[in-house]
């Protein structure tokens, strides 16, 4: 279903949740700790391991992108389906390359994984790139609070702006008809 190279570099992996992903909800408890509590703690601490190199459990490429991440496995198996799949079959310092639908987008959305700043996320979204983002949402098989951030800026500047068209478009029927009254 998805693209994905892992090029080996070491044979041991230490495990964050027992190694096994595959049951593992975006809210259901490990080891009795809900996910919730636990991304809470790690985006406090996204800042300083966003594309900390020292840290970091891979490396990750995005073909049709030169820029590589530096990403740690706890952040991307907690929210993401696809790199829970993904990170399955990954050891510590291995190089993963994988192909998106938008690499274009997909920086922010990192940066939110790790932060968890709606906010600044939110701020990378415009129309020309919200389907993009969405796409790479639905690939990366994201929970709730990524889909929440797409979907507020899907109401807040999508459906205003299809009102907004809906408007000047009755506006104009409207004038049109006036004219044509006019002209009879």
């Amino acid at each position: 279903m998805f693209s994905t190279q892992v090029e080996q570099r070491t044979q041991q992996r230490p495990s964050i949740v027992g190694g096994k992903y595959d049951d593992l909800q975006h809210n259901q408890l490990i080891d009795g700790i809900p996910v919730t509590y636990i991304l809470e703690k790690l985006h406090q601490l996204g800042p300083r391991y966003y594309g900390d190199k020292l840290t970091a459990f891979a490396e990750l490429h995005i073909e049709g992108l030169d820029k590589f991440f530096y990403v740690h496995e706890e952040y991307l198996v907690l929210q993401s389906l696809f790199f829970r799949e993904v990170f399955e079959n990954v050891n510590n310092g291995d190089i993963i390359t994988i192909s998106l639908p938008s690499p274009e987008t997909f920086e922010p959305l990192l940066e939110f994984l790790y932060n968890g700043d709606a906010d600044k996320w939110y701020d990378t979204l415009t129309v020309d790139n919200y389907y993009d983002v969405h796409q790479n949402i639905k690939y990366l098989g994201l929970g709730p609070a990524a889909q929440a951030v797409v979907l507020a800026f899907y109401q807040h500047e999508i459906e205003s702006l299809n009102d907004n068209c809906n408007i000047t478009d009755n506006n104009n029927d409207n004038n049109d008809n006036s004219s044509n009254n006019n002209n009879e």
